[in-house]
């Protein structure tokens, strides 16, 4: 598997504490079979590139810990871009791999911004995609689910977090990422993992489930051919998407309860 999203480096933002703790989470991934891991801080806004030198340097020593561990990972470097209108993508952190293209942006879970799909529209334009972090987990989508629709019909990907289709969120985020899915809007997974115990860094169940509901070729697709394609700067082509159906929850949350899940 290869996980797209990951806060994999101490001491950047509330990811690893530690290299003791950021070594574990690589054991942990390897262990659940992921093979290759994008690391991808949060970037809350324009001036927060200035973590980049902090950056490098810390992913170019877990590159150097990793190989004296014998711990067989490879790394890959973006970031998670906070959605803002004046996003900077000319950084080294800011696409996939520095490739000038694929660039992971997360929304506020309060809602979709404003003005976001004339945003996005020229960025496409100009060749740069926008991979869309956790959709599930926004109460803009949860309110609107054909929302999600509408962006990849625009040029847009979805990437889906670990354990949103278990239930991990709750359970209105799993009937949003249970429809998604069936609508072919979610084009990568990614496990968010930030430690070694409440957010670890694996997909393994992510993959058996999408394997046993959605077949064989579609877990191939999502954990590891579209992340490959996207990493080298190239194509993902999806298939047809289709509008989502109304979502049923299986039981009411409390609005508070509820945010309390999304942010946690």
């Amino acid at each position: 598997m290869i996980d797209l999203h990951s806060h994999l480096l101490p001491g950047i933002d509330d990811g690893s504490k530690d290299w003791d703790e950021s070594l574990e989470m690589a054991r942990q991934a390897v262990a659940d079979g992921t093979t290759e891991i994008q690391i991808t801080h949060h970037i809350l806004d324009n001036s927060q590139y200035r973590l980049e030198t902090e950056i490098l340097e810390k992913y170019d020593e877990m590159k150097r810990l990793l190989q004296a561990k014998k711990i067989k990972l490879t790394l890959h470097l973006a970031c998670e871009i906070f959605y803002q209108p004046d996003m900077e993508l000319h950084h080294r952190i800011s696409t996939f791999d520095n490739n000038g293209r694929y660039f992971l942006v997360e929304f506020p879970m309060q809602g979709i911004p404003r003005g976001v799909d004339e945003v996005f529209f020229q960025m496409i334009l100009d060749g740069k995609t926008p991979v869309i972090a956790h959709p599930e987990r926004n109460v803009g989508f949860l309110k609107n689910p054909n929302r999600v629709y509408e962006f990849v019909q625009r040029g847009a990907l979805f990437q889906m977090n670990a354990g949103s289709l278990s239930g991990k969120y709750g359970d209105g985020v799993s009937a949003l990422a249970m429809a998604l899915m069936n609508s072919r809007l979610i084009h990568f997974f990614g496990s968010d993992g930030h430690n070694t115990r409440s957010r670890k860094v694996c997909m393994g169940e992510d993959y058996k489930m999408v394997r046993d509901m959605w077949g064989d070729r579609t877990a191939q697709r999502l954990f590891h051919e579209n992340p490959r394609l996207a990493l080298a700067g190239k194509e993902v082509k999806i298939p047809e998407p289709l509008p989502v159906e109304a979502v049923k929850k299986r039981r009411s949350l409390n609005p508070l309860q509820f945010l309390r899940k999304l942010t946690s």
